[in-house]
């Protein structure tokens, strides 16, 4: 920093190494001047907006993944954190969108696989959709994540069975008034 001031990586650097270090504050200071200097580089807003949300400040968090979503980020990464941060904030129908967003720029991606990031996202999106009494979209959700296995494809088992446990009391009220 000494050597060039306006050598955005020395900045970035500090700020990952303070993050490291968990002080949080210092990193902050740090990610500020990288993105002051590469204003349209995502990664430096990404790990703004990481700092952020590990001081609970999820307000910042969102807009710096806002403005890296903005600023074209080729792997998605503001997106998910989004996503996940609206997700914290109990923003749910927000965090919805998101994920559906996340899902999406995936399959554009087309590399065939789901991948974890697409786990979370469909869980989450499984029990929105319970949550919403949404049985089509959960049933979708549900579906694909049987298809990636390992404990979701067990949580995901157990979201059908609810799920058509509620239909079929639903069911059984209608039949009874008749």
């Amino acid at each position: 920093v000494d050597i060039n001031p306006r050598d955005y990586r020395a900045w970035y650097g500090l700020g990952q190494t303070y993050e490291i270090m968990r002080m949080h504050n210092y990193a902050l200071y740090y990610f500020q001047k990288a993105t002051k200097l590469r204003p349209y580089d995502p990664r430096m807003w990404c790990a703004m907006g990481e700092t952020f949300e590990r001081l609970g400040r999820f307000d910042d968090a969102i807009k710096c993944y806002k403005q890296a979503e903005g600023n074209e980020d080729p792997e998605g990464t503001a997106i998910l954190r989004l996503a996940k941060a609206y997700q914290k904030k109990d923003d749910n129908h927000t965090a919805a969108i998101y994920y559906e967003k996340v899902l999406k720029r995936r399959a554009l991606e087309g590399n065939g696989e789901e991948r974890r990031d697409n786990a979370d996202a469909l869980l989450f999106l499984a029990k929105h959709a319970k949550r919403q009494g949404d049985m089509q979209g959960c049933e979708k959700y549900c579906s694909r994540l049987l298809d990636i296995g390992g404990t979701v494809k067990d949580e995901a088992k157990s979201i059908l069975m609810e799920m058509r446990m509620i239909a079929r009391t639903i069911k059984d009220r209608g039949q009874s008034k008749e």
